[in-house]
C-alpha cells in the first residue's frame, strides 16, 4: 500500500500521481490536507488534543504501508509563525512512536519512501 501525504496547494498534482499508482496495480491511501487550518488546530487545541496519540490507526498505517510519498508544497510559509513553539514540539513528541516504528520498518527493508517537492 502507498501512502501518499499532499497539501491542497499541490491538488494539479494529486490526479497524475493517482493515475500513476493506479496504472502501477498498487494500492494507493491518500491524505488530503486542506491550506490554513494547521494554525487554527494549534491555536484551538487542548494539550490532550494535541498530544493525543491514535494508537491503532498510526500502527495499523505503518504495519500496511510499504512506500511513503510525501508532496511537498507550502500555501503560506509563515501560517505557523508565532504558534507556541511548546505547541508544536508537544504535537511532534506525541508522533515519537509512530516515526520509530516507521523508521524501523524501512531500515529492515520492508518500506521506502520519497519527498517530491511541488
Amino acid at each position: 500500500m502507498i501512502f501518499v501525504q499532499i497539501p491542497e496547494c499541490a491538488k494539479p498534482f494529486y490526479l497524475p500521481l493517482q493515475k500513476a499508482i493506479l496504472e502501477a496495480g498498487a494500492h494507493g491511501i491518500f491524505e488530503y490536507y486542506p491550506d490554513g487550518v494547521a494554525r487554527h488546530f494549534f491555536e484551538q487545541a487542548t494539550q490532550e488534543q494535541l498530544t493525543f496519540y491514535p494508537e491503532h490507526y498510526l500502527h495499523g498505517k505503518v504495519d500496511q504501508m510499504t512506500h511513503v510519498i510525501s508532496i511537498i508544497a507550502e500555501h503560506d510559509k509563515y501560517e505557523l509563525k508565532g504558534v507556541d513553539p511548546q505547541k508544536l514540539a508537544a504535537r511532534t513528541q506525541s508522533r515519537r512512536e509512530y516515526m520509530k516504528r516507521r523508521t524501523q520498518k524501512e531500515l529492515e527493508g520492508k518500506m521506502t519512501w520519497t519527498l517530491g517537492l511541488y
